[in-house]
């Protein structure tokens, strides 16, 4: 199979553009964008991008303890990658080198190469292999912020979202749903149930008699949205460090 690369032609977007819509979270490219769309065995699967863009995820969980997790947003630096069907081109024109150099970039030649090696950081590991399932219509945004922390979000319209941001993860299914922050742990079943894990101890437990099956059953059917991309060998290096292996890991305030 051949490797996750770059198109030759480069684009560059007249308006402002959400490229990730959900009622939780956006990405928003702005005008002035430069873009390429991404290949594997020479179908367009998605898009990478630099220029002027911002994020933001409202992953917060409303428990009996009150509000849990946190809101995140900032600007996004460098080179972005987005899996997923776009419709740029309506709203897109050919870049020209002052479009380019406006971004950093001495010419096409040197952006490409930029996302050459994004792709490998973020994509291909090791290996220098991904594989993208076409069929499903799973929206995949690997980025990067202005503080360098690297932006993970993932959204179906069957499966819900997937945010990971440095320690912070939140997985939001059809009927489940688990926050990780510096706040505490909220897992919540189908039911509405939940198990709180915050400063002030642990809450739930007594409505659970298998706490296993809670935690593997709603981490797994909030994440099925992962599956389009069948190597998550970047998630796991977004995701390094959970979980926690010290509650002080959590750096709750006193």
């Amino acid at each position: 199979m051949k490797n996750l690369k770059p198109d030759t032609t480069v684009m560059v977007i007249t308006e402002e553009h959400e490229i990730i819509s959900h009622e939780k979270a956006f990405v928003k490219m702005e005008a002035g964008c430069v873009w390429v769309y991404l290949l594997e065995n020479d179908k367009r699967v998605g898009i990478a991008y630099a220029g002027p863009s911002r994020f933001a995820v409202d992953a917060i969980a409303e428990t009996d303890m009150g509000a849990m997790g946190e809101s995140v947003s900032g600007t996004l630096e460098g080179i972005q990658l987005f899996i997923g069907p776009s419709s740029l081109e309506n709203i897109s024109k050919s870049a020209g080198s002052s479009d380019l150099q406006n971004h950093g970039f001495q010419d096409r030649d040197a952006f490409t190469e930029d996302i050459e090696v994004t792709i490998k950081d973020q994509l291909n590991g090791d290996n220098n292999k991904t594989s993208i399932d076409s069929k499903e219509e799973s929206r995949i945004f690997f980025g990067t912020d202005s503080k360098k922390t690297k932006v993970l979000l993932v959204l179906s319209e069957k499966t819900g979202l997937v945010f990971t941001y440095g320690k912070l993860v939140y997985v939001l299914g059809d009927d489940n749903m688990v926050s990780v922050s510096k706040s505490g742990v909220v897992i919540t079943n189908r039911d509405g149930k939940q198990i709180i894990v915050g400063k002030g101890g642990i809450v739930g437990l007594d409505s659970f008699l298998d706490i296993g099956s809670l935690v593997t059953e709603s981490v797994a059917g909030a994440m099925k949205g992962l599956k389009g991309l069948k190597s998550m060998k970047s998630m796991k290096r977004t995701m390094k460090g959970f979980p926690y292996e010290d509650v002080d890991d959590f750096d709750w305030d006193d």
